[in-house]
Parts: structure tokens; sequence; C-alpha cells
């Protein structure tokens, strides 16, 4: 149990530092969500401008789209989906395959040799203490 006066302690200072450091920063991001008052009456203009173009039909515009693509494709010459790759890049990726896959065969070795060396230790281990026993 503790007693009302003692259960409230006095901040140290360096927690009173956190905190003032806490708030100011809480402070700084907060003024990112504000409009300056210098931009404010460029971006209402900017508003009143966009505002003024003509709209189109949402079914008009996703009738365009086929015609537009088609268009785009026509005009600069370059062949949508095709690879042209150079020919070594297929038998080396294979390669680099075939030897990431290689990988933990080639390790087994260093791991039986792992698992001998802590038999041998442990056996070392056991001959030892039965030695201090005698």
């Amino acid at each position: 149990f503790t007693s009302p006066a003692t259960a409230f302690t006095t901040p140290t200072p360096n927690k009173t530092m956190r905190v003032l450091v806490a708030l100011g920063f809480l402070l700084a991001s907060a003024s990112a969500f504000t409009t300056s008052p210098r931009w404010a009456g460029h971006a209402r203009a900017r508003a009143v401008k966009t505002n003024a173009a003509p709209s189109m039909d949402m079914a008009e515009v996703f009738a365009n789209v086929p015609q537009a693509i088609a268009a785009a494709a026509a005009s600069d010459g370059y062949e949508y989906g095709a690879v042209n790759a150079p020919g070594w890049v297929l038998p080396v990726g294979a390669l680099a395959v075939i030897l990431t896959a290689a990988v933990p065969v080639l390790l087994s070795p260093g791991e039986e040799a792992l698992e001998q060396q802590r038999v041998d230790e442990e056996t070392l281990r056991n001959e030892g203490r039965s030695s201090r026993r005698k």
C-alpha cells in the first residue's frame, strides 16, 4: 500500500525534456496539414479554372479508350509484349538456377563433418567428467 502523497512523483528533467521534444514534433507535424495563407489564394484560383473545363460523360470516356490505345500503339511503332532478350540470357539463367539448387548438395559434406565433430566433442566431454569423478 502506498500513500496518496507518494503515489505521484515529480518528473525528472530527462522525462520533462522528452515530453517537450515529443510535443514539439507533434506540433511541427500538425502544421503540415494546414494551408499557408500565402498559397490559399492560388489554390482557389486554380480550382476555379479547373471547374470551368467541360466534363465528359464516363460512358464516352470508356468508349474512347480502345481507340486511344490503338492510336498510341500505331504511332510509336513499338510491338507491345515483344521480348527481345539476347540469346545468352536463357542459358545463363538456367545455369544459375541449377547451381543455386545444387548448393545444399555441395554443403552436405560440411554438415556431416560438423555433426561428427559435435559427437567427438561430446565424447571427450563425457570422458573428462568421468575421469574427474574417479
